[in-house]
């Protein structure tokens, strides 16, 4: 039987039966075809731009902007150049995008969290919270913010004051309550969820604290010490009496101390009322206002360094460092040995210890006794206390000559000759335009993050957090060591994207008028005729930011990322 004889492909060459070369080869002939079309577009374009006297360059940031721009630093006016009107655009967008970034994560945990509440009116407020903002558009959302919101705030002259000015009353049993519960909750930690020692400390607080704070409203003032005699109070006796030998005698399990606790924790709280040991005076410290809110906007107090900020930041970096390490270093050992280090305590002790010794020591380098002061164009030496009291210095003279790394100004109330208040100083200026961009993007924003929380804290298995709690693992302890390093996994890629949106989100702040970088480079580009310039320095300038989120959010999945072989 002969051989039935295959056709020759002697003539194609061995390399080009090569899938692999013939992929390169595709691949190669499709760049090719891709630059002549781009090339073919850029030359129509140009060429179309030179016919208008339009040729694409950036030599026009450098020319006059000539507009003004309403969120802008003090150095900025209209003679300065397109360049430097930029500047103002990427100034105002990444003051947005940095504290709405921020303001956003925090509200999304928070909502996330509530989201997996077993209080039924919280879960399903904040299920309501996320359905809503979800499915309704953003831009709908800013006109909200700006057009309802911040229009129906009241004008300049009869602005909201935040604190309202006055004096305040701070009743000192108020502080007490806060200072025993804070101090049971310590001591109870120790102690497992149902132990009796745990019920009767806490149920005893509450109860004496809610009764204390009737009887201080509803009750007599209280009597004078061993007044016994009274029959009301005779009474109240014998059936505090009863009630707890009831309990004592007929109930059982948690339920007996629980009744226990609050039965004698109501009386022992009542005593103390009925002689006079719980404290009825009051603090009344003087009240000033620290906000004012209006229809122009927000006045917030003035933040100032001094000459001491640098120093002081010295000692706060080196805090940092110091919980840095100790956090790494603490976390190494709690891995390796089992070992539980409260390491969060010592990071916090290291951050507050260091800022508080640089504030004090930076407070003691000397003041010069005397310094020169400008008094009707003539420049004099007299002593610091003294120009001081008359009130001769100027405000960079406060700051150079302050003792404080930081001062902090409230905002005075300028007003004019009959008394209507107008505006005011030594206060940091927030437009209503921005207050509605940034509140328009956090809410937004933070209702998608709230599902992705909760998406993740669900999909570690349940049968891991009961384990921790049979091993006798805290609630705090379990959130840290179980929950949170297996539901970040899940949660920070999603998150990543909403970190982006956040970013390109802002640029609909033309919508409302808010001048960031979209709306500056809009105008600049409608004066100047460079529009394709002016997209590609805006399109440049996003992409910078979203890769800057996503390098840094990069560097945070992959610690978090179970690494295995």
């Amino acid at each position: 039987m002969s051989a039935i004889s295959q056709p020759s492909n002697s003539f194609i060459p061995a390399f080009l039966r090569d899938s692999r070369v013939l992929q390169a080869i595709g691949q190669f002939v499709f760049l090719i075809l891709l630059v002549l079309a781009i090339s073919q577009l850029v030359a129509g374009v140009n060429e179309q731009l030179q016919a208008k006297n339009l040729t694409p360059n950036f030599s026009f940031l450098n020319n006059p902007a000539g507009f003004d721009i309403g969120e802008k630093p003090d150095w900025y006016t209209r003679d300065n150049s397109y360049g430097e009107a930029y500047i103002v655009g990427v100034i105002n967008t990444l003051r947005v995008v940095s504290v709405g970034l921020v303001a956003t994560t925090l509200l999304g945990i928070l909502f996330g969290i509530f989201l997996l509440s077993s209080n039924w009116l919280l879960r399903t407020i904040s299920r309501a919270y996320v359905e809503i903002l979800r499915n309704t558009p953003l831009l709908v959302q800013l006109f909200v913010w700006y057009f309802i919101v911040m229009f129906s705030l009241p004008q300049i002259r009869d602005a909201i004051a935040l604190p309202p000015e006055g004096r305040a009353f701070i009743a000192i049993r108020l502080i007490a309550y806060v200072v025993e519960y804070l101090a049971v909750r310590r001591y109870v930690r120790r102690f497992l969820v149902d132990a009796p020692r745990r019920i009767v400390l806490m149920y005893g607080s509450i109860a004496a604290i809610v009764v204390t704070e009737i009887a201080f409203h509803f009750l007599p003032e209280s009597y004078a010490l061993g007044d016994f005699v009274n029959s009301g109070f005779l009474v109240y006796v014998a059936i505090s009496v009863v009630a707890f030998a009831a309990a004592w005698f007929y109930l059982h399990g948690n339920l007996r101390y629980q009744i226990l606790a609050i039965v004698g924790g109501q009386f022992f709280a009542i005593m103390l009322f009925y002689f006079g040991v719980w404290p009825a005076s009051s603090l009344r410290p003087d009240v000033y206002p620290a906000v004012y809110i209006s229809i122009r906007g927000f006045a917030f107090p003035e933040i100032l360094p001094t000459n001491r900020f640098v120093p002081w930041v010295g000692f706060v970096t080196v805090g940092l460092v110091l919980a840095g390490i100790m956090w790494a270093y603490f976390g190494r050992i709690n891995e390796t040995t089992g070992r539980v280090i409260p390491r969060g305590r010592y990071a916090l002790i290291s951050i507050i210890g260091f800022t508080v010794i640089g504030w004090l020591i930076v407070g003691l380098e000397p003041l010069p006794t005397q310094i020169p002061v400008d008094q009707d164009g003539t420049v004099v030496f007299m002593p610091l206390q003294d120009a001081q009291e008359q009130n001769l210095l100027s405000p960079e003279d406060v700051q150079l000559y302050s003792t404080q790394p930081i001062l902090i100004n409230l905002p005075q109330e300028r007003r004019n000759r009959g008394g209507i208040l107008t505006g005011f100083n030594d206060a940091t200026q927030i437009s209503p335009e921005f207050m509605a961009l940034f509140l328009g993007l956090v809410i937004y924003t933070s209702a998608f993050i709230a599902e992705i929380v909760r998406a993740g804290i669900q999909a570690v298995p349940r049968g891991q957090i009961e384990a921790a709690r049979s091993i006798g693992l805290s609630t705090t302890q379990t959130l840290n060591m179980i929950v949170l390093p297996q539901a970040l996994r899940v949660i920070i890629p999603p998150l990543t994207n909403q970190y982006l949106n956040i970013a390109k989100n802002s640029s609909l702040a033309l919508a409302i008028a808010y001048a960031d970088l979209f709306q500056i480079m809009t105008t600049s580009m409608n004066q100047s005729g460079q529009s394709v310039t002016g997209i590609a320095i805006i399109m440049v300038t996003y992409l910078s930011m979203s890769l800057i989120i996503s390098l840094v959010m990069n560097l945070i999945n992959s610690r978090f990322q179970l690494v295995t072989r």
